[in-house]
């Protein structure tokens, strides 16, 4: 302690500012090491974890979109047909989509025989996919495992459904083989860090998609400890649980990784990655060095910094610390000043220090007189701010009452809309009333011109009796000459030729009867036939006038119904500007707390003020209070704006307020 004692201020203050930062330093390295490979740890597994679920997706889309397709191509009634199997050549052909993933397009009938898009035929009917959705029929569409190709030579699946003939019967199945390259390619763009790779397994654990081709289809997973890697059989199980998870591995090379991996939803896949532990805790270490480079650089330089100026600042210390003790016991009187006897730096630091109060006195003088203009202003201020305050509740109130106004004239209108669409549901139906009118006049017309037709033919008939009566009475006659010749054998037949003549004259009577009636009954059918006709064209023009009035109503129902919306609008907008009036309200009305505030802020800023003793305009200084209280009573507030006229006037800062 004695010896610390023995150092100069600078050393100490030097010592003092040195010493925290070391501590504060080792500090903040251990908090920012541990939270930082804490967060890193938590920010690679989160990312690596969005990275594996976004590339399962990617292949499960990627795979849907292969059995949707096949789906709605199964679909086709032509494979069903009962047709040679060179027959679907075509048909596969104009479907195969050349150039992409897809390596082959073929079907299958229900005996096993396959056609390919290329004209290959294979025989499959022992293949398992084909007993699962043809044989068995234990499903109707399925992916296999990748297999090799034994055209290619690159691993492929196979996407397959079944085709159904018209009675529901499996009639075989159509599938596409489609290269797991394009799979390769989505988990290798995984990547979370230096030696991070992504990979891709089946439902029996065999590597599918690998960065490393000599692992594709080569390596399984579920043995992959015999292998050199250590802990993979185990986390192998999980995988292939259908659930996403995360462990750690060794590799055969002694590294030790973090797996992480995610099913692949609907397959039996598991997408996933590998990173190495190193890639956790490599950005920490790098940012650690990186922090403790830039530290011991910076506390250099301040520790120059500081015992420069600190060499610089504390030189004429004692000298003014005596004469600033003086002003001190003098209560802020600024009318004193320090003797400079010297030309040396205490004489400068004197010159200096009265030349600081001399300044300090002339700015004290002015903000207290700005301060009083402000005690004024605000004043000012909070009175406008309540007379505005009680305008903008007034404006609210007025403008609730129209939005109640809005809301009844809205009501009113939407009760003329309802009116004006059942006025037209009514118009509708005496349309429809008067068209089934005018359909049943024009049968009724129909109808009349058949009865005139049976009235014209009976008619004539009766004309036919009338001529056969006629005839007849002749027909007699020459049998009553006939029987007068013959004399006394004639007689009976005289007797009965005379009847007969009696009777054909009675049936002419009877006939011209009927012909009188029937032509009155033709007259009156005819009449009523114009009758009718006439009726028919009344109901077209009524029909048309209905039709009509059934229109206008539907525009005077659209235009009721515009105004609905417009008025709905404009019901709205009333609420908006009621709510914004209400908001500016309760700003007006916290203006004028602030405005008081300020005001008692002022007036205390003024008792402060009023502690010091500034000289001259000492007394001056005092009557200022009243003359604000005089203005204030003078010149009664009768809008806002004024007070804000009143600070804008003392708003203007001096140019060498900046300086001082």
């Amino acid at each position: 302690m004695i010896r610390f004692s023995r150092f100069s201020l600078t050393q100490k203050l030097l010592a003092a500012v040195a010493l925290p930062l070391l501590i504060v330093a080792l500090i903040l390295g251990l908090i920012v090491n541990q939270q930082l490979n804490h967060a890193i740890s938590g920010m690679i597994d989160n990312a690596s974890t969005r990275q594996v679920a976004a590339r399962a997706d990617e292949v499960s889309r990627w795979i849907t979109g292969y059995r949707n397709w096949i789906d709605v191509l199964a679909q086709d009634e032509r494979l069903s047909a009962d047709v040679p199997l060179s027959e679907h050549l075509g048909w596969l052909e104009k479907r195969y989509p050349p150039g992409g993933t897809i390596e082959s397009l073929f079907f299958t009938d229900a005996t096993g025989a396959t056609l390919t898009h290329a004209d290959v035929r294979l025989e499959i009917a022992e293949r398992g996919y084909f007993k699962t959705l043809v044989s068995d029929g234990t499903a109707d569409s399925l992916l296999t495992d990748p297999v090799v190709s034994m055209v290619s030579g690159l691993p492929t699946a196979i996407v397959a459904d079944t085709v159904f003939d018209e009675r529901g019967n499996r009639a075989g199945l159509l599938g596409i083989t489609v290269s797991m390259a394009a799979v390769s390619d989505v988990t290798s763009s995984i990547n979370v860090g230096e030696g991070s790779y992504g990979w891709l397994i089946d439902s029996s654990g065999t590597v599918i998609a690998h960065p490393n081709e000599a692992y594709r289809m080569n390596l399984n997973y579920t043995d992959a400890d015999s292998q050199g890697y250590q802990g993979m059989n185990a986390l192998s199980q999980e995988m292939l649980s259908g659930q996403p998870g995360s462990g750690e591995i060794t590799l055969p090379n002694g590294e030790r990784n973090v797996v992480m991996w995610n099913p692949v939803e609907g397959t039996s896949w598991v997408v996933g990655v590998t990173v190495p532990v190193s890639a956790f805790t490599t950005v920490t270490s790098n940012l650690l060095t990186s922090l403790l480079v830039a530290g011991t650089l910076l506390l250099a330089i301040l520790l120059v910094i500081v015992g420069y100026a600190t060499r610089r600042a504390l030189a004429p210390i004692k000298q003014t610390s005596r004469a600033m003790a003086g002003i001190s016991e003098g209560k802020g009187d600024l009318t004193r000043r320090l003797e400079a006897k010297t030309n040396d730096e205490i004489g400068d630091l004197a010159h200096a220090f009265n030349a600081f109060v001399e300044r300090m006195q002339s700015t004290l003088i002015e903000v207290r007189g700005s301060a009083r203009t402000v005690l004024a202003g605000a004043s000012h201020m909070a009175d406008g701010t309540h007379e505005l305050s009680s305008r903008t509740e007034q404006a609210a109130a007025n403008l609730q009452e129209t939005s109640a106004s809005m809301e009844q004239i809205h009501s009113t209108v939407a009760h003329t809309a309802q009116a004006s669409e059942q006025a037209n549901g009514l118009a509708i139906e005496a349309a429809g009333a008067s068209q089934r009118g005018t359909e049943s006049m024009a049968e009724m017309e129909t109808k009349m011109a058949a009865i005139g037709e049976s009235s014209h033919k009976i008619s004539d008939i009766i004309g036919l009796i009338d001529s056969i009566a006629f005839q007849t009475n002749i027909l007699a006659l020459n049998a009553s000459v006939e029987a007068a010749r013959a004399g006394e054998q004639g007689r009976g037949f005289a007797v009965v030729a005379n009847e007969v003549r009696t009777l054909a004259s009675r049936s002419a009577t009877a006939a011209q009867d009927i012909r009188a009636l029937i032509d009155v009954s033709v007259n009156h059918a005819q009449e009523g036939n114009q009758i009718v006709k006439a009726a028919a064209q009344q109901m077209q023009e009524i029909h048309r006038g209905i039709t009509q009035v059934s229109d206008v109503i539907g525009e005077i129902t659209a235009g009721a119904r515009e105004q609905t919306s417009g008025i709905e609008q404009v019901n709205t907008a009333v609420a908006e500007m009621d709510t914004m009036t209400q908001q500016n309200a309760a700003m007006v009305s916290q203006n004028a707390s602030l405005a008081a505030k300020m005001r008692e802020n002022a007036q205390r800023l003024d008792q402060l003020m009023q502690e010091f003793v500034l000289g001259e305009q000492h007394a001056a200084t005092h009557s200022l209070p009243s003359m604000a209280t005089r203005q204030t009573e003078a010149h009664p507030v009768t809008s806002s704006p004024q007070p804000s006229k009143v600070l804008a006037r003392h708003k203007q800062p001096e140019p060498e307020w900046e300086e001082f």
